[in-house]
């Protein structure tokens, strides 16, 4: 017989039991992954005439909750991410984005978390940025509705904004229903730990599963913490663009280097003919002292003998 079937043995009993533990486990207001019935989220609010984009991103609600034999209908779980680009003279567009980054930050990281927050350019010709937050939905919409307050007033507009939603209600119901499952077999496992004889070989066996889904346990509350918290917390992302002025600093910059260019194109061209015509010039004085030369001999001989006169 194999010495690990003892081994075997107990694993699958533990986690038999653990199953029909967690199928009997009362409801705790989750529904499972099998359920047929989703609950729809209620539409977010328009933000295009100045209000909010979407909706809340917190917990969700029932329709109903358990108790006096009333069914528990399935949750939704919605993360919610928004953005807005905005456009802001170049002079004014710094203090805008550091006062929308100190608001963030004065908020706490409970309320608000400043995840990313970029800015390049020249300040008296073009400037661009992008700031990245996640903030609790109710601070975030009253945030947004700043924003705009804050473009109009530093002599800006909003372009555009957009929001988009994506339903993780199925991901964490599933989620959940691993979680408490695995929960169920690690205790299943203590349980034989503390009651159940057995060889040393059996009990580092059962120590090593136990390790295993403890381990599993870790990983899937931690994916779960994260799902949890992109549901919780709603994400936004500004996008920051200075507008064109009349004649700003940098409009004849282009102008500029053209000229400079074309300078600087003439000087080249004219130092390689000089450098072309001095190669030449030496060769060239040669020549024409041979044509001379030449020529002076031809003369010479025609004065020592002339040609008869013609009949």
């Amino acid at each position: 017989m194999n010495r690990h079937a003892p081994i075997l043995a107990i694993v699958l009993l533990a986690a038999g039991c653990g199953s029909n533990h967690a199928a009997s486990a009362p409801d705790l207001g989750i529904a499972s992954s099998g359920s047929s019935r989703m609950a729809i989220a209620s539409p977010p609010p328009d933000v295009f005439s100045g209000g909010v984009v979407g909706g809340s991103g917190a917990a969700p609600t029932t329709a109903s909750r358990p108790g006096a034999g009333l069914p528990v209908d399935p949750v939704s779980y919605l993360a919610y991410a928004y953005g807005m680009r905005l456009e802001l003279p170049a002079d004014r567009l710094i203090g805008v984005m550091d006062g929308h980054a100190a608001a963030c930050r004065g908020a706490g990281l409970r309320v608000c978390q400043l995840v990313a927050s970029r800015r390049d350019g020249d300040p008296g010709d073009v400037l661009h940025g992008s700031l990245s937050i996640r903030a609790e939905p109710q601070w975030l919409q009253q945030f947004m509705k700043g924003v705009h307050s804050d473009a109009a007033g530093a002599a800006g507009r909003v372009t555009s904004q957009w929001t988009t939603t994506e339903d993780l209600t199925r991901e964490i119901v599933d989620t959940e229903a691993t979680l408490r499952a695995k929960r169920a077999l690690r205790d299943r496992l203590q349980q034989l730990l503390a009651t159940r004889p057995g060889s040393l070989t059996d009990l580092l066996g059962v120590e090593r599963e136990l390790a295993r889904v403890q381990g599993e346990i870790d990983s899937t509350d931690s994916t779960l913490a994260a799902m949890r918290t992109r549901v919780a917390m709603s994400a936004l992302t500004i996008e920051y663009g200075s507008s064109a002025g009349a004649v700003a600093g940098g409009t004849f910059e282009p102008l500029r280097f053209a000229f400079a260019e074309f300078l600087v194109a003439a000087v080249r061209s004219t130092a390689t003919l000089v450098t072309v015509a001095g190669a030449l010039l030496p060769w060239a004085i040669a020549g024409a002292i041979a044509v001379w030369y030449l020529i002076r001999r031809r003369r010479a001989r025609r004065a020592t003998n002339p040609l008869p006169p013609a009949i």
